[in-house]
């Protein structure tokens, strides 16, 4: 197993920062040898996790789907993992990070991102980390993630198809939605698409909000996603909550970016909404 003290990432911080934020990159990674992304023990860590923070899904799913047509099984978590080779299933184990075995190797890897991305977008918050297993020929439809992200290939091959929006409008809309708690797909595939070829070792970054789909290939498939929040998303995710309130009124607010001093002053206004629920 690598420790701690080694370099898990091969970043090259002058080539991510023509990228960070605005459009995806290959990268490189190596996880391999790690015991903890091992069947076994991702099996154990699946049987032990909170079941709310487990979602699975069969793979045989159309690159868009709406969200009722993702299917659940009746399988345990620990038996998704160790049958995914043959059970038809996409499942992946949410917030590692409230493990503690876990939670040590996100630190690990976004320890060497934080440097590079310190500058950028006012730093990294809210680290949080994913691990997801694909049976063979699984899909994951179009969606978008709010987070940065930087997704590395441990086994199998897989297909990250990263693109954009159709144009401006829709991705307000669409970051809007998902602020109020909509779900994460879209009904259309990503535009000018860029499709990464991934094997094991290889990852990829892709940017907030950025559209992109799976595909997963003919062996079972694990990945690891480690992500993070800034405040400039923070700041976008609370405006864009306040712009679907305020389109509800028949108004046409403008996009998180285009007025920063009106931004700030929805994110408070958003802020002060959630201290008033929650009281």
């Amino acid at each position: 197993m690598t420790t701690s003290g080694a370099r898990r990432l091969g970043i090259e911080p002058a080539a991510f920062a023509t990228h960070f934020a605005t459009s995806p990159m290959a990268v490189r990674h190596s996880l391999l040898d790690d015991e903890r992304m091992e069947l076994e023990r991702l099996a154990a860590l699946a049987s032990r996790h909170p079941a709310a923070r487990i979602e699975q899904n069969q793979g045989a799913i159309s690159e868009v789907a709406a969200a009722s047509e993702a299917r659940a099984s009746n399988l345990s978590p620990g038996e998704i993992v160790r049958t995914i080779a043959s059970n038809g299933l996409w499942m992946v184990i949410k917030n590692i990070e409230l493990d503690a075995e876990y939670k040590q190797l996100l630190d690990e890897l976004l320890d060497e991102v934080e440097p590079i991305v310190a500058d950028g977008e006012g730093g990294m918050r809210q680290r949080e980390g994913f691990i997801f297993l694909s049976a063979p020929h699984a899909t994951t439809p179009s969606h978008t993630d709010p987070e940065h992200n930087f997704l590395l290939q441990v086994r199998g091959l897989k297909q990250m198809v990263v693109g954009e929006y159709p144009d401006a409008r829709t991705r307000q809309l669409e970051i809007e939605q998902q602020s109020r708690g909509g779900h994460r797909n879209i009904d259309w595939k990503p535009i000018a698409p860029q499709t990464f070829n991934l094997a094991p070792g290889d990852g990829v970054y892709v940017p907030p909000h950025a559209p992109h789909l799976v595909r997963n290939g003919a062996e079972p498939s694990i990945s690891l996603s480690i992500t993070w929040r800034t405040p400039v998303t923070e700041r976008t995710a609370r405006a864009s909550s306040v712009n679907a309130r305020l389109r509800k009124l028949h108004l046409n607010p403008r996009a998180p970016g285009e007025r920063p001093g009106v931004d700030a002053a929805k994110a408070e206004a958003s802020r002060v909404l959630s201290r008033l629920k929650r009281r």
